[in-house]
């Protein structure tokens, strides 16, 4: 004898742990999608963010890289310029007629350790391993595209304003590197100024990349992230059906098997 619909049954408590299944992995994964097969079009859209994300994150730190290496070679021009201000200083000092020429070659010394550490400056400055004053472009990837940072040989051309070969011990060389250290200071503070609106651009594009970043990243988030009072009221929903589901077929085996008994 057959009581009830026994496979239809089974049916229905296979769908409930199925569901008691699901919903668990979302509240433990903490998303709607863990699979293609909950929802393809929505993975496959997920995916496509991420990867954008991902891309705007690493583009970020690429232009703070840019930010740090412009700081370096701008602070690296300023240290040349405090140099080089104070040898122009020193210049106008040797232009005094009360100067015997024991003191201008005493201002003479002064100012080449001045003019070595400003050469030592542009010898030594880099940035990540990079030297900072050979005459090119250093590109930065913001994903989107490339921000180049000019970097210039500071000290060729310093060598070329005959710089680092002035000479304070006459009157007229003082005069003469009065006019040169004018000359080099302006060109040092040109580079400068150009360091400082590279800085502002890198700054800009990684502001404007990580807003980018964070409206993807939460229409990403709506697309994929399980909604928690949905999953857990219908895992509820589900652990209560099943328990019930189980306890009305285990009092079917046992009303069918009293039967038989009887029937016997």
């Amino acid at each position: 004898m057959k009581i009830g619909n026994q496979p239809q049954g089974q049916e229905r408590l296979n769908n409930l742990l199925q569901t008691q299944q699901k919903q668990a992995e979302k509240l433990a994964s903490a998303k709607r999608i863990n699979s293609a097969a909950d929802d393809a079009a929505g993975l496959q859209i997920a995916n496509r963010l991420t990867s954008t994300v991902n891309e705007a994150v690493q583009g970020q730190r690429n232009l703070y890289d840019g930010i740090g290496l412009a700081q370096v070679y701008e602070q690296s021009l300023q240290n040349i310029n405090n140099d080089l201000t104070e040898v122009n200083t020193l210049a106008v000092a040797a232009g005094n007629g009360i100067y015997t020429d024991a003191d201008r070659q005493a201002l003479q010394q002064q100012a080449q350790g001045y003019l070595d550490n400003a050469q030592n400056t542009l010898q030594t400055a880099s940035f990540g391993g990079v030297s900072l004053f050979n005459d090119k472009d250093i590109a930065f990837n913001s994903g989107q595209s490339n921000l180049n940072l000019k970097v210039e040989d500071v000290g060729a051309a310093l060598t070329s304003q005959n710089v680092f070969s002035i000479d304070l011990t006459t009157q007229a060389g003082a005069a003469a590197a009065n006019t040169t250290l004018t000359q080099a200071t302006e060109y040092v503070s040109g580079l400068q100024a150009d360091a400082g609106a590279s800085i502002n651009s890198f700054a800009a594009q990684a502001r404007n990349l990580n807003n980018q970043q964070i409206n993807q990243a939460q229409a990403r988030s709506r697309i994929e992230d399980a909604d928690f009072a949905d999953a857990s009221a219908k895992k509820a929903s589900a652990d209560v059906l099943a328990n019930a589901s189980i306890a009305v077929r285990a009092q079917a085996r046992i009303s069918q098997e009293q039967t038989l008994q009887l029937l016997a």
